[in-house]
């Protein structure tokens, strides 16, 4: 079967859940295999309900066979890998699980907040972007961070020492 190029990947494929879809595995997916490439999809300047921000004003919009269908988690068992511009498996991911990430790792703000369902026990319940996290849980998804949300936890981080040895 020939599939189109850009974000079709022959490992997952979109299906229903809980009366939503998402993106499920084929096959078993090892530890850091490219699940999606991102290169070349049309990106825009706001977000929509369905794309993932990568810069402070760029937002990638997949086709709604991968990327559109690309839920959230709060323990994901995926990421948006920023050196290649490709979502990659965070861990093992066996036949039939769905693929999530977490999407306060890349969004500033939510297009549309959302309850989460995601069943972890980290779960944070009400999905907003990372504007919204407490500065423990921004630096917890610190290795995952799209690059503009890296140098606004830095820039964060600065300002909170540079205050702290003036009190001093």
């Amino acid at each position: 079967m020939k599939l189109p190029n850009g974000t079709r990947s022959t490992k997952l494929d979109v299906a229903n859940t809980n009366g939503r879809k998402g993106l499920f595995a084929l096959v078993s997916i090892d530890k850091d295999e490219i699940l999606i490439d991102l290169n070349g999809e049309n990106t825009f300047l706001s977000p929509t309900r369905r794309s993932l921000q990568i810069g402070e004003r760029k937002h990638v919009f997949g086709r709604d066979e991968t990327v559109g269908y690309l839920n959230h988690s709060c323990e994901p068992n995926s990421f948006l890998d920023f050196d290649c511009l490709c979502v990659r498996a965070l861990r093992n991911i066996q036949v039939g699980d769905e693929v999530r990430v977490n999407y306060s790792a890349t969004e500033y703000e939510m297009h549309d907040s959302f309850r989460c369902d995601c069943g972890s026990s980290a779960c944070l319940r009400l999905i907003r972007g990372f504007k919204f996290l407490t500065g423990d849980q921004q630096l917890e998804l610190k290795p995952y961070l799209a690059p503009y949300l890296l140098k606004k936890l830095d820039e964060e981080i600065s300002r909170s020492r540079n205050l702290l040895e003036s009190v001093l």
